[in-house]
């Protein structure tokens, strides 16, 4: 009996299952601080999207412009929902005592790809309605001074490549979110 167990260990793939503790530690680690460094960075686009969005939002106001006023407006509401919801779904998991390296990372894993795979809801939708205001404020003022063929040409374009933008980071994210969850997987069956 003995004999069977030793040539089971000494097997060939057995190392290969085998995960040293300090392995995943330092895997658990790195992608604690690859979590915090996005959300960093984040939250700076967003004070950036913020100290932008409010000085055009009362410069629009103050020239009586109140369609491109509210839609730049609506920006503000929609940057702080992200944000909220950075940290709400994305933030790091908070590390317990009772719990082992490869649970605490397997679940890491785990929330960071169900919050990649909801961006479409909680990160891109917030900032659609601002930007479709916009968009759609300079066709309403375009009416009736320029032909209804060339608003659409000119405005076309740059609303196209808005809304190709937003599906390429949803797509980014969506395929992240599998990989999270392929990791997590490969990670509970070692």
């Amino acid at each position: 009996m003995t004999d069977d167990l030793k040539q089971i260990w000494q097997a060939e793939g057995a190392a290969e299952t085998f995960t040293k503790p300090e392995n995943l530690m330092d895997r658990s680690s790195t992608f604690e601080r690859k979590i915090r460094r996005r959300n960093i960075l984040e939250y700076a686009a967003g004070v950036l999207v913020l100290l932008a969005s409010v000085p055009t939002c009362l410069m629009f106001a103050g020239m009586g412009e109140w369609l491109l006023a509210g839609s730049m407006g609506l920006m503000v509401p929609a940057t702080l929902f992200v944000l909220w919801n950075l940290h709400r779904r994305a933030s790091n998991l908070a590390r317990r005592p009772e719990e082992d390296c490869r649970s605490h990372l397997s679940a890491q894993y785990r929330r960071q790809a169900e919050a990649l795979r909801k961006v479409p809801l909680w990160y891109v939708a917030p900032f659609v309605p601002s930007v479709l205001g916009v968009y759609g404020t300079v066709a309403i003022k375009a009416m009736g001074v320029r032909p209804a063929a060339e608003i659409i040409e000119r405005i076309g374009l740059p609303m196209g490549a808005t809304l190709a933008f937003f599906g390429f980071v949803i797509w980014l994210n969506l395929r992240a979110a599998k990989a999270l969850q392929r990791q997590a997987e490969e990670l509970e069956q070692a």
